[in-house]
């Protein structure tokens, strides 16, 4: 859906992880330059050219575990978080509650992550109270650490027990397709890859995910099937907050294989695509331009009596593609005991950096307004859950405005009754506040005066930039005022929308462009 940016040459590639300065690979002036009034030219110069810049492919340090991440006591900065760390009791269902959160994270869905992390925000704040937690640094009183571990423990029942989000297909086919890289070299794969992609684009337009089952293959191990099975391990793990709680992959190992090493690796895709790319690098030589350098997903599958793996980089905000580049997937034949490629594509193409919203002056103000909203209040969440919260919310408005199809499709799968519900809630929220003073009123003001013409900008800029048409550019603009203007409600309003449906028979009573008056 993206139209493709500029091409980094030789003389931009990224910095160099390895320790290379990233002007290694420019020309140097073995003079400085001289004015031209000394009737010099720069002719005098003797140019040198250094080594050129040579990639190194390691593996990135393996990213701290999700549950370790986010219920880490060094990072304990509440009353409540320093209670729960006083005892090994109260920590075990700390981690407990954690996990059950990260694992209904990982089933909710674009709009169910937001109720979700309302209704965390709301069961944070009201357990001081639940539990007599004084201020610190005054010593909880006995009896704390057995209600906190009753509070914990009731918490995780009832996020297991957390619905997960309605299937909302097709959405992501809208941005991601398996295609040839431009400029690469044949494939040698030869047909199979051109079979493969096509099975595989069919794939994601039916089910938004490259399960090989649904390509019609028969699948061995991975992303979407046993850790192992068959001589075949893929290291599967549930990624931190960086990944987004995603289940990711980050290699790929065969029984009686040489050593132990894996035969595909965190840098396999990134090895392959340099040297089947030729137009560029792909603007990532390791796999230290991830956070969490691994995979989106990996499956090993047969094809015959060929045992093959489909590896392929994330999409979307957590993408290793640089802006207006491409990320990957690659397909290696292992049926030897080693990986011998096969097929590269190129699958999603990241928004240009800095993209049309930056140069959407309407949409920057009322953006700018409607952080000053949310940032007139803080909330005392502690440091994990604040960071983790800001990069959910984060990625939601990366889909919201970079890929705005795949949110409408999931609006339409059951979450548009709650949206306009919400949307409801956070405007009387955000009434309430003005009248509470002078600054709120005159803010409040500035967000509703530039509403209007910051959502004319930005189905404008669906339209032009990424090819919408009047309707889709209409519904998505929707989505994005509702969710822009909610995320500037969380301070105000924390539990605000942390029911995951709407009151049934209930009817909105303000329009999606709601105006003060």
């Amino acid at each position: 859906m993206w139209r493709r940016g500029s091409q980094w040459g030789t003389e931009d590639q990224p910095a160099n992880t390895a320790g290379e300065s990233p002007l290694s690979a420019r020309p140097l002036l073995a003079c400085p330059a001289i004015p031209a009034l000394l009737g010099l030219t720069l002719s005098a110069c003797a140019i040198h050219h250094v080594t050129p810049y040579v990639p190194r492919y390691d593996n990135a340090p393996q990213s701290s575990g999700a549950v370790d991440a986010s219920a880490n006591c060094a990072e304990a900065s509440t009353a409540a978080e320093t209670a729960i760390c006083a005892s090994p009791s109260t920590i075990a269902a700390n981690r407990e509650a954690v996990a059950a959160l990260q694992a209904a994270l990982r089933g909710a869905g674009l709009f169910g992550r937001d109720a979700l992390l309302a209704s965390q925000r709301a069961w944070l704040l009201a357990l001081p109270a639940r539990c007599a937690i004084p201020d610190l640094p005054a010593a909880p009183p006995p009896g704390t650490g057995a209600c906190l571990a009753s509070a914990l423990q009731d918490r995780a029942r009832a996020l297991r027990a957390w619905p997960t989000a309605a299937d909302a297909r097709g959405g992501l086919s809208d941005y991601v397709v398996l295609r040839a890289p431009a400029g690469g070299a044949a494939q040698p794969g030869g047909a199979f890859c051109a079979t493969l992609a096509e099975r595989a684009n069919n794939a994601l337009r039916r089910t938004g995910s490259l399960d090989p089952a649904a390509m019609g293959f028969q699948e061995v191990a991975g992303s979407h099937g046993p850790a192992s099975a068959a001589g075949v391990s893929v290291d599967l793990y549930d990624a931190n907050v960086f990944g987004l709680f995603q289940r990711r992959a980050r290699s790929v190992s065969l029984e009686g294989g040489p050593g132990s090493a894996p035969v595909i690796t965190p840098v396999s895709l990134t090895e392959l695509a340099d040297r089947q790319n030729t137009e560029n690098g792909g603007g990532r030589f390791s796999a230290f331009a991830s956070q969490t350098g691994d995979y989106g997903s990996i499956d090993v599958f047969r094809d015959g009596a060929r045992t093959l793996v489909l590896a392929a980089d994330a999409w979307g905000s957590t993408t290793p593609a640089p802006p207006g580049e491409a990320a990957h997937a690659g397909v290696w034949d292992v049926s030897g005991g080693s990986a011998a490629p096969l097929c590269l594509f190129d699958t999603y193409t990241g928004p240009a950096d800095p993209g049309p919203f930056e140069a959407a002056q309407d949409v920057m103000r009322w953006r700018e307004a409607l952080a000053r909203v949310r940032d007139s209040a803080s909330l005392p969440l502690g440091t994990a859950f604040a960071r983790d919260q800001g990069q959910l919310s984060a990625d939601t408005d990366f889909v919201v405005l970079h890929m705005p199809l795949l949110a409408v499709r999931q609006a339409a799968a059951g979450w548009t009754p709650w949206l306009r519900h919400r949307h409801d809630q956070a405007l009387d929220a955000l009434f309430a506040w003005s009248a509470k003073g002078a600054a709120n009123k005159a803010l409040f003001d500035q967000v509703f005066g530039l509403l209007r013409p910051a959502a004319a900008e930005l189905v404008r800029v669906y339209q032009t930039a990424q090819g919408l048409d009047a309707t889709e550019a209409t519904q998505a603009g929707g989505i994005a005022v509702m969710e822009l203007l909610y995320q500037a409600t969380v301070t105000i309003d924390p539990g605000l929308g942390s029911e995951p449906g709407a009151p049934p028979g209930t009817r909105p009573r303000y329009p999606i462009l709601a105006s003060p008056q």
